[in-house]
């Protein structure tokens, strides 16, 4: 898988690094592969059946700006913008700041998708680099008729904790 590296499965997953950027624990049985969005590949990750849904990941470094700052004002101003404030369609929105110092947004995204009504969860993990911002943004999608079914919420629980414990490299 272009970018990543694996190191095994256990019963308490594997560890997944992607991009020299980011490094996170995915559960156990996820199947992996390569996606490429506007000539950028994304890593995707799908749970075992009968579970639904795709996780996937992108990372960025950015240069901030000669009068934006430092990479601390550009990390904020990256993590506001990745939860839309403006966007209707979205809520349950947080940017937090981990004891690391690593800079965490989420939000939730209602969505319709050719059709198909889905959420989607997104994640922006974020730290300081070498002079540059480093982040990594994950995204489950969900179908709209799984969200909130019991099976679904423990799933989403168990990748909340591999993001929100997720290593900036």
């Amino acid at each position: 898988m272009n970018g990543e590296h694996s190191q095994g499965d256990s019963d308490h997953g594997r560890i997944i690094g992607w991009n020299d950027t980011v490094r996170f624990r995915l559960p156990s049985g996820w199947a992996a592969d390569v996606e490429e969005h506007e000539g950028q590949p994304v890593a995707t990750f799908r749970p075992p059946p009968p579970a639904g849904g795709t996780l996937r990941l992108v990372t960025d470094r950015v240069t901030p700006r000669p009068d934006g700052g430092g990479v601390a004002p550009t990390l904020q101003e990256m993590a506001l913008r990745f939860v839309r404030p403006q966007d209707q369609r979205a809520g349950d929105r947080t940017v937090e700041t981990r004891a690391d110092g690593a800079l965490v947004a989420q939000a939730v995204m209602m969505t319709d998708e050719d059709g198909r009504a889905e959420t989607h969860y997104l994640w922006l993990v974020g730290a300081e680099r070498d002079g540059r911002a480093a982040v990594a943004m994950f995204s489950y999608a969900l179908p709209a008729i799984l969200d909130g079914d019991e099976s679904c919420a423990e799933m989403l629980g168990r990748i909340d904790a591999a993001i929100q414990t997720a290593e900036i490299l």
